[in-house]
C-alpha cells in the first residue's frame, strides 16, 4: 500500500511517514498541492493523509481537485486537522474526504485508520473484480468469446463518438461465413458450434491492437470494429482473414464455393458519408450483400460500390505459398 502524506509541516510529514513505514507500507510526502499532483502523476497512490490548513491551497480544495482528476476512481482521503467542530468535519466530508483525524496525530489511532482503509480498499478491489466479471458475462458471447451484440452496440457507439470528436477515421468489417446453413445441416449443430469457435479464434488472431474489437453480430455473422483505422487498413485485414481461412482449412465438403470454410466481407468507414452508427452498419451490410452475390469468399468496400469497382478476389493459393 502506497500512502501520500500532504502537509506543509516537515516534522509532521516525517512523523506520519515513520508510522506508515512501521505499519509496513510505503510513504510518499508532499508539502502542498503542486507537489501532491506531481506525486499522483508518477505514482499509484492507495491512500492520502491530507492536512487541511496549508498556505497555498487548503486540503478541502485540493481534495476537490483530486476527485475531479480521478473522476470515478476511488482513492481514500483522510483529513488531518487541529479543528474538531462538526461544521468543519462536515465540510471535509462534502469536499470528498472519507475520514478525519485530529492533530496532534495519535499514532495508535492513525495506524488503526490505515489498516481499516486497507481492508476497505481490498474489499472494493474484490467488488470491482466481481463487477468486471459480471460485465463480461453480460457483454461476451459464451460460445465464441467475442463480445456479444449488446457489447458491440455500446463499443461501436463509443468508437463513433470518439471518431467524431477527434476527427479520426473509424472502419468496420462485417463478415458472414459462406454456406454455414449447409455446414450445420450436414455436420450437425455441435460441429457447427465448434466451427464458430474456431472461426472466431482465427479472426481474433488477426487483431493486433487492444482497441480493435471482434463481435458476434448474430448467427454466423461477425463484426470487427477498427478505431482510428483508414479503410485501406481494413482492406488489408480482410485480405489476411481470407488467406488465413485458406491456410487453416476448416473442411466444408458441402460448400459450392470451396472445399473449406470461407467468408464474405463488407467494409466501410466514416470517410464515406455515414451520418450515424446505423447508416455505417447499413453501408457494410450493402457491401456484404454484394460480396455474397458476386461469388463469396471475397471482400467488398462500400466506396468501391460507388465507383463500380466491386470485386476483390484473392489468389489464396499464391498467397499461401
Amino acid at each position: 500500500m502506497q500512502i501520500l502524506v500532504v502537509d506543509d509541516n516537515r516534522l509532521i510529514r516525517e512523523m506520519v511517514s515513520a508510522i506508515i513505514t512501521h505499519e509496513g507500507y510505503t510513504p510518499f510526502s508532499a508539502s502542498g498541492a503542486e507537489e501532491a499532483h506531481k506525486v499522483l502523476d508518477k505514482t499509484d497512490i492507495d491512500l492520502i493523509l491530507m492536512d487541511v490548513e496549508m498556505p497555498d491551497i487548503n486540503g478541502f480544495e485540493l481534495t476537490r481537485q483530486i476527485r475531479e482528476r480521478l473522476k470515478e476512481q476511488w482513492l481514500p482521503i483522510i483529513f488531518l486537522s487541529g479543528q474538531t467542530n462538526d461544521q468543519h468535519l462536515a465540510e471535509g466530508i462534502d469536499a470528498g474526504g472519507d475520514d478525519y483525524l485530529t492533530k496532534p496525530v495519535n499514532s495508535v489511532v492513525l495506524s488503526a485508520k490505515i489498516r481499516a482503509m486497507s481492508r476497505i480498499a481490498q474489499m472494493k478491489a474484490a467488488l470491482d473484480e466481481a463487477n468486471q466479471q459480471l460485465l463480461k458475462l453480460t457483454h461476451v458471447d459464451p460460445l465464441t468469446e467475442a463480445i456479444n451484440r449488446r457489447g458491440m452496440d455500446e463499443a461501436l457507439d463509443r468508437a463513433w463518438r470518439v471518431a467524431q470528436r477527434e476527427k479520426t477515421e473509424l472502419s468496420i468489417v462485417l463478415l458472414d461465413i459462406d454456406h454455414f446453413k449447409s455446414y450445420n445441416d450436414n455436420y450437425g449443430h455441435p460441429q457447427g458450434d465448434e466451427c464458430l469457435k474456431t472461426f472466431s479464434k482465427l479472426l481474433q488472431a488477426q487483431l493486433f491492437r487492444p482497441a480493435d474489437l471482434l463481435a458476434r453480430y448474430g448467427g454466423e455473422e461477425f463484426m470487427i470494429i477498427l478505431p482510428n483505422t483508414p479503410v485501406e487498413g481494413a482492406k488489408m485485414l480482410a485480405d489476411r482473414i481470407i488467406i488465413d481461412l485458406a491456410k487453416n482449412k476448416i473442411l466444408h465438403d458441402f460448400s459450392p464455393t470451396c472445399d473449406h470454410i470461407t467468408a464474405s466481407l463488407g467494409i466501410t468507414s466514416t470517410r464515406f458519408g455515414a451520418k450515424n452508427v446505423a447508416s455505417l452498419i447499413e453501408q457494410t451490410d450493402k457491401a456484404l450483400y454484394v460480396a455474397k452475390e458476386s461469388g463469396r469468399n471475397q471482400h467488398i468496400c462500400f466506396a468501391d460500390m460507388l465507383t463500380g469497382s466491386t470485386t476483390h478476389l484473392i489468389d489464396t493459393k499464391a498467397s499461401i505459398k
